[in-house]
């Protein structure tokens, strides 16, 4: 499961992404802190989702609230497994490109929102509507990504 932390104009979203599902989206109020991120985001949506996988390990940015001693206090406790993850893993994130497919989706509609209430509805939707095998693609390219990666001496891929 991987997840990230995207913007909007006016909200803050939350989604994680599966090679065989995903997760509801979480409309963030105000800023996410460690305290919120637990309590809107892990204990919600992350714990029941990953309890239905056989094996999963649990792939986070390094977002100050993903990396708190008290989140990585949660992830202990509940015996999350979590992938060692570069500091600026931009070009390895299959989670940003399932971010571009949904912006891609939101510049496609008309007109322009006139509510925040409005803009979630169309995020919501717009991250609904990626079909799952555009996921599963962008998770079979991690090993790609991760070759081209190594053979730059860690480089940008180029992806």
């Amino acid at each position: 499961m991987h997840h990230h932390t995207g913007r909007a104009p006016g909200i803050m979203v939350w989604g994680g992404i599966g090679y065989y599902s995903r997760t509801p989206l979480v409309r963030i109020a105000g800023t996410l802190n460690s305290q919120h991120y637990i309590s809107e985001v892990l204990e919600p949506v992350v714990l029941p989702c990953l309890q239905g996988l056989a094996t999963a390990i649990f792939q986070r940015d390094n977002a100050r609230p993903h990396v708190s001693r008290i989140v990585q206090r949660f992830f202990v406790n509940h015996q999350i497994e979590l992938l060692s993850w570069p500091a600026h893993p931009s070009d390895l994130s299959p989670i940003k490109n399932m971010w571009s497919m949904v912006a891609q989706r939101l510049t496609q509609i008309t007109p322009p929102v006139a509510t925040l209430d409005q803009l979630w509805q169309r995020v919501e939707a717009a991250w609904c509507a990626v079909p799952q095998e555009h996921v599963q693609s962008l998770f079979e390219s991690i090993l790609r990504r991760v070759a081209a990666v190594i053979s730059n001496n860690g480089g940008y891929s180029g992806y």
